[in-house]
Formats: C-alpha cells, sequence, structure tokens
C-alpha cells in the first residue's frame, strides 16, 4: 500500500528544499528536506508504525505524541496529494459538430486554419487572441476545429475527431486545449512531444527567452507590452510551451491581453493603442485590449533557450527592487495553472530543467526601472 503512494521521483532543488512527484495524480510538491527525510522513513517497507515513531524519538529528538502525529500527518499527505484533482475534463465523447456556424479563417506562416464556432460568445473565447492572423475565406485550409456548446459542455474538435470536453465554468481548459493544438499545428508537432505548457508571458531578445509569471492582476501582461515597446520580443501571453527536444520555449501567436486599468498607463509607449478594440462581454467579464505583437510572426525564430524566470508583482505603494528568490515561490506561482505532461520522462525533463533557471522577484512600480532591469538580466547571459 505504501508503495503506490510513494514519490516517483524526488529532487533537491535548493539548499533545505526538495521537489516531489507523484505520478498517479501528476503532482508536484515542493518540501523542506526534514520533510523529504521523514516521507522516506515512512515510506520503508520495513518501517511500521512503532517503529517509525521509535526512529523519529531517537534521531530527531521527538517524543512519542509528536512522533504519532507526524506518521499521521505524513499518512494523510500522501493519500490527498496521490487524489487526482482534475474533474473539470469531461468524458462525453461527441463527435458532431453542429451544423450551424461562424466560419473564420486564419493563416500562421505557411498553414491555413479553419475554425467552426457555434456561436459569437463561443467565438469570443478564441478568435480576439488570433484576430490579428485573420484572412479571408478560402475552400483550402490545413487543419479545421469546431468549437461549440452542447448543454454545460464545451467541446473541440479537429478534423472532425474530438480532442477535447469541458464544463462551460472551466473555459480556460478549453482555451488551453485549443491552444496546444493549434500549437501542435503551426510546429508540426503533436501533443507527446511537449513537456509543459506553462500560465506565463515569455520575451525574447532574439537569443533566449525570460519567462514571466505573477497572479492574476499583477501586471505581467501590461509588462510584456511595455517591453515589446522597447524593442523585446513577445513569444508568448499566458500560453509558454516546453518542447522535450531542446528544452527550449516555443512561440504562440496570439496576442497579448492587458486589462482597462493598463490602457493609460500604456498610451506613452504605444502607438494607436487607442484604435484597438475593447472587448466587454469576454468571459472575463472585464474591459480588454488584445495587442498584436510588433514583430512579425513570420520573421521570427519558433524558439529560444530560457534560463531565467521572474515572478512580477506591480505595485504602486511599494519601492522598487529586483532579488533572487527561492525556487519555491517560482513554483507555488507556476504549477498550479499549468500543463505538465504526466510522463515520467517528461517530468524528469521539467524537474532537470527547472533546476538550471535563475529565479527573480521583481517588485515595481515604476516602468523605467522595470524596463533597465529585464535589459540587465538579458545582459548577464
Amino acid at each position: 500500500m505504501k508503495a503506490n503512494l510513494s514519490p516517483k521521483l524526488i529532487h533537491d532543488i535548493d539548499e533545505d528544499a526538495v521537489l516531489l512527484w507523484f505520478e498517479k495524480a501528476n503532482r508536484y510538491v515542493v518540501t523542506s528536506r526534514i520533510n523529504s527525510d521523514f516521507i522516506k522513513l515512512y515510506m520503508n517497507p520495513d518501517e511500521s508504525r512503532d517503529s517509525f515513531v521509535n526512529n523519529l524519538s531517537k534521531d530527531f529528538d521527538l517524543n512519542s505524541s509528536e512522533a504519532n502525529t507526524m506518521f499521521n500527518d505524513i499518512s494523510r499527505f500522501l493519500k490527498d496529494v496521490n487524489i487526482d484533482t482534475d474533474i473539470d475534463t469531461i468524458s462525453n465523447k461527441v463527435q458532431v459538430a453542429p451544423t450551424s456556424f461562424i466560419e473564420e479563417y486564419y493563416q500562421f506562416i505557411d498553414k491555413v486554419v479553419c475554425i467552426r464556432f457555434e456561436s459569437d460568445i463561443i467565438k469570443s473565447l478564441v478568435h480576439p487572441q488570433i484576430a490579428h492572423h485573420s484572412i479571408k475565406s478560402t475552400v483550402e485550409y490545413d487543419v479545421l476545429f469546431d468549437v461549440f456548446r452542447l448543454n454545460d459542455d464545451l467541446h473541440l474538435l479537429k478534423n472532425g475527431v474530438h480532442v477535447g470536453s469541458y464544463k462551460t465554468k472551466a473555459f480556460h481548459f478549453l482555451q488551453g486545449k485549443f491552444a496546444l493544438e493549434l500549437t501542435n499545428t503551426i510546429h508540426d508537432t503533436n501533443i507527446s512531444n511537449w513537456v509543459a505548457t506553462f500560465h506565463a508571458s515569455t520575451i525574447s531578445n532574439g537569443k533566449e527567452s525570460i519567462m514571466i509569471i505573477g497572479d492574476s492582476g499583477n501586471g505581467k501582461s501590461t509588462l510584456s507590452v511595455l517591453l515589446m515597446a522597447h524593442g523585446f520580443d513577445i513569444l508568448s501571453d499566458d500560453f509558454t510551451p516546453l518542447y522535450e527536444d531542446n528544452l527550449h520555449l516555443y512561440r504562440y501567436p496570439a496576442a497579448t491581453s492587458i486589462k482597462k486599468g493598463a490602457f493609460e498607463a500604456l498610451k506613452p509607449y504605444l502607438n494607436g493603442i487607442d484604435l484597438l478594440k475593447t472587448h466587454h462581454n469576454g468571459p472575463k467579464k472585464v474591459n480588454i485590449k488584445y495587442v498584436p505583437p510588433i514583430l512579425s510572426y513570420e520573421s521570427q525564430p519558433a524558439s529560444f533557450p530560457c534560463k531565467k524566470i521572474v515572478y512580477v508583482k506591480y505595485d504602486s505603494s511599494k519601492s522598487d527592487s529586483l532579488n533572487l528568490v527561492s525556487p519555491e515561490k517560482i513554483l507555488e506561482t507556476l504549477i498550479p495553472d499549468s500543463w505538465i505532461s504526466p510522463k515520467e520522462k517528461h517530468a524528469l525533463k521539467f524537474i532537470n530543467w527547472f533546476k538550471e533557471v535563475d529565479c527573480y522577484q521583481l517588485n515595481y512600480n515604476s516602468n523605467d526601472f522595470a524596463i533597465t532591469k529585464f535589459k540587465d538580466l538579458f545582459e548577464e547571459s
């Protein structure tokens, strides 16, 4: 029984931080080295409750009551962390798309994509981010997507084949699945070759990339647009895929979404922002503009290596600072909203990739400070 609950991978990521991967639920947990040692002791098949308590009392100077509490806590933790919490994906394999739909066409370098949306509301989930790739209708295309809703379920088909169904309230899972399938189309690959897709924005200087993460509303997309206005390339906004062969971050051709509060702040840096359409009725229920990249998608490299991740927090009441932070700080934001392949080889690649990344936190209220610090980070490499 214990063996079924054991972490499949255990890796040191800091002096006192250990990353555990549980294969059954594809869960990552950061814990202290001492807790990792307790778990290893607990997982010993020869270790009974009594011997565990005795060893903790002897080796870690815990009394019997404390050691018993530790045994119970580990038991509950291992059961909880092995429970698959992904309840939003549904199993209804719908094969037939609606016969009434809104049809749009898009071009990505040499690929033409047709998307059939069941309604304007469904269209608002996908179209605004890629509208700058729209082309006139054509009878020839490389890939056909159908996006539609039946009852309370959202469905995605690719070339007539069902690839995902999600509860309407979990529309962001549909958006993520579509982004991954479109990425497969653009880069001529398939889902089995991706290590992960991160809920992160990524910028590049043409040689390497830096990933930007942060809680919603902390200014990461606004900062990405600011950096783009100062000559950097936005590799992706909110969807950043990591490829298994070269462990590079790959380009996703979406526009960058910025909320109403950033419109005025970006005016001095971005010509024409007033001309961009404001979307009022999107799923986020806030006013949003989608800023297309300045650099031509067709002329830019498809991927770059990444050796730095920056957690961004905009706060007008705090002083500006850029500091190294613990990997744990980055992982607690990076992992929950990201998809990481459940394959053991990919889990290992992700962990080894992450161990080579430098982790920073940027607190800023000055745009000039933030821009300067990112220039410095690129020049350090």
